[in-house]
This record gives structure tokens, sequence and C-alpha cells, in this order.
């Protein structure tokens, strides 16, 4: 077994936690705005929790990554799959970011979300998810 074989373990395990919290947090956003008014506290602090640990395997995901990156570096001339595949990973990240914002609107309750807006965001993590594996794995350019 190899430094680089190690690295690749360490950097999926910790992508698929930091893809859990991607697609499970924006569900926990529409169960927080249909929830009665008692359960909405127990919801912020769930959403709070799994953010938290969701920003941890997003940090270790590009560390990761860059290691692998450093370890292997004519990665960067295969083509634009990576490259694609990196601007994925870049939007993912904004949408991280995005979700901590979404939990202090959702915590200070001073307008009305839009329920139908958070179904919808569910779907973006899951498709860039997708697509990041079938670059990865297919490399097609």
């Amino acid at each position: 077994m190899n430094t680089y074989s190690i690295v690749l373990a360490f950097h999926v395990i910790s992508i698929a936690t930091w893809m859990l919290m991607l697609i499970y947090l924006p569900k926990l956003f529409v169960y927080h705005i249909n929830a009665p008014t008692a359960a909405k506290e127990v919801i912020a602090l769930q959403e709070a929790n799994l953010f938290k640990i969701g920003t941890v395997a997003m940090i270790f995901s590009i560390k990761f990554g860059l290691i692998l990156l450093y370890l292997n570096p004519h990665l960067l001339n295969s083509g634009g799959w990576l490259h694609l595949k990196l601007t994925l990973v870049g939007c993912l990240v904004l949408f991280h970011v995005t979700c901590k914002k979404l939990i202090m609107q959702l915590s200070l309750q001073d307008k009305e979300p839009n329920l139908r807006f958070f179904k919808l965001l569910r779907m973006f993590p899951e498709i860039a998810t997708s697509i990041i594996i079938l670059l990865t794995i297919i490399k097609p350019f």
C-alpha cells in the first residue's frame, strides 16, 4: 500500500461525509419550515451540529485533494475533466457557505421562507456530486 492510496482513501471518506451533510441539510431546512414552533429549536440545533461536522469534512476533503495533486501533479495536465471537477467542487463550497447563511436566516425567523426554494435547493448537491463522480471515473475529456 502506497501513500497515494492511503490519502485517496481518506479523501473519499471525507468527501462522503461532506456530501451527506450537503444533501441532508437542505432536507432539515424543509423540516424546519414545516415544524411546529416548539420543534424549530431542536431542528435548528441539528442543523448547526450537522453543519459543523460537514465543515470539518469539507476542510479534510480539500486538504486531501490538494495532497493528491501534490503527489501526482501531472493530473493537472490530464485534460479538462479535472478542471470542470474542481469548478464543481468550488460551486459546492459556495453552496456550503450558503447553507450557513440559510441556517442563520431560519434561526432568526425574520421572514416567511419559500418552501419551494428549499425543496429545489436539495437537488443541487446531488446533481453536482453525480457529475463529479462521472467526470472522475470516465474522464471524458
